[in-house]
């Protein structure tokens, strides 16, 4: 019998006979590749986002079979990716190979000027294809280092990381400070390196369960007439999601407040949050959400809290500008370059116990001040002009164009 696996070897199969069959018939001209293997949740709302503002007459998307987002209907874009769907972690290394054999088999045919790649997931055979495909065909990459290293991997990746970047022709950031980070850590050259903003992330939601829904989740949370603090999505340590709840169950001030309410809302990644079961103002709930709640309990925030101990940017961050929520963050990473277009929250002076402390109370202190900072609608439409993606897009294609002037 067949697994899946096989089948999408066959599938594969299928794929090359017909691309070396046809590639007399099909040599459309593209410049440009651009390569996501996470495709799906936020990433896709990335890639969407950012290339439906390019010119795709010449532009090749290659995603992942999981891709969840707006329809790409009428896009040059092929499904290369399907690891993201198997569970044995040695057939996901071999489909994530052979994926990469594909688009070997793609850049040779087309013989793109640049590619750009959104993730490694496996950094020593990117590495290898990545140093092949220049050698053989001249390719030049952009690498987009959303993260300086991978979550939760501490230093593990540190050597193969630096050869990716010295290797790579261009390296895009989101924030200023990732790039201090990569010139100190891995001795690259500034020059090589492109501050690019991370847009604003729009969920997708159905409105139909949205509304609802809506009498359920009021009653559920109970937010009615108190100030709300939430940390919304995966709950992990690098997060400082455990020192938010340690300052919060240890500290009166916030846990025995009956005008203030804590959600943490989202699946739990080796955390433990039991310290906060005798606060009767707080809500924890280790599971995913949709969409649809998560969009709700935004609208329901006051203060979006970013506690992060490390981070380069983050997707949540970005989700909550979208609603309008005001931010209360470490200054970590870009976390708080929101902060230098408009003042939309508060920024933590540290990542100590003390620092997110005297900032929690000073903000639960200060619902006049929230009050102003949600409604100063100037200093939104500033967030929304800066994190614009049509402005974001066309830094990118800009960069394109410049590798190829050289």
């Amino acid at each position: 019998m067949m697994t899946d696996y096989d089948n999408s070897l066959a599938i594969d199969d299928v794929f090359l006979r017909k691309l070396i069959t046809n590639s007399k018939l099909t040599m459309k001209k593209y410049d440009f590749f651009y390569i996501d293997p996470q495709s799906y949740s936020n990433l896709s709302v990335y890639d969407y986002n950012l290339l439906s503002h390019f010119d795709k007459q010449n532009l090749l998307y290659l995603h992942s079979k999981k891709y969840d987002y707006k329809s790409i209907e009428g896009w040059n874009e092929k499904s290369v990716f399907t690891y993201n769907s198997i569970a044995n972690n040695n057939l996901k290394a071999i489909s994530y190979v052979w994926s990469y054999i594909r688009i070997f088999f793609l850049i040779a045919l087309y013989k793109p000027k640049v590619v750009h790649v959104q993730w490694f997931k496996l950094p020593s055979l990117d590495l290898l294809f990545v140093k092949l495909t220049k050698k053989l065909f001249g390719t030049q990459y952009v690498f987009t280092a959303h993260n300086v290293l991978p979550h939760n991997t501490g230093n593990r990746h540190v050597n193969i990381y630096k050869k990716l970047y010295h290797t790579v022709n261009r390296i895009i950031v989101h924030t200023p400070a990732t790039v201090k980070e990569i010139i100190s850590m891995f001795d690259i050259s500034e020059n090589k390196i492109t501050v690019i903003p991370h847009g604003i992330i729009q969920l997708d939601i159905d409105e139909q369960i949205y509304r609802q829904s809506l009498s359920k989740w009021s009653e559920k949370y109970n937010t009615d007439g108190k100030i709300v603090f939430s940390s919304l999505g995966e709950q992990s340590r690098y997060k400082g999601i455990d020192l938010l709840a340690e300052v919060w169950a240890q500290t009166p001030e916030l846990c025995q407040n009956d005008n203030l309410r804590l959600l943490i809302i989202g699946k739990q990644v080796n955390i433990d949050l039991s310290v906060l079961s005798a606060c009767n103002n707080v809500i924890v709930e280790n599971s995913r959400i949709s969409n649809e709640e998560f969009y709700y309990l935004l609208k329901h925030t006051d203060v979006y809290v970013l506690p992060y101990r490390k981070i380069s940017q983050s997707g949540a961050l970005l989700t909550a500008l979208s609603t309008r929520t005001p931010i209360a963050a470490t200054n970590v990473g870009g976390l708080c370059d929101p902060l230098k277009v408009a003042p939309v929250g508060w920024e933590i002076s540290g990542t100590t116990f003390k620092d997110i402390q005297q900032q929690l109370i000073n903000i639960s202190m200060s619902p006049d001040k929230i009050f102003a900072i949600k409604n100063n609608h100037a200093d939104w439409e500033k967030i929304n002009d800066y994190y614009a993606w049509h402005h974001i897009s066309r830094t990118t294609m800009k960069l394109y164009q410049s590798m190829c002037d050289t």
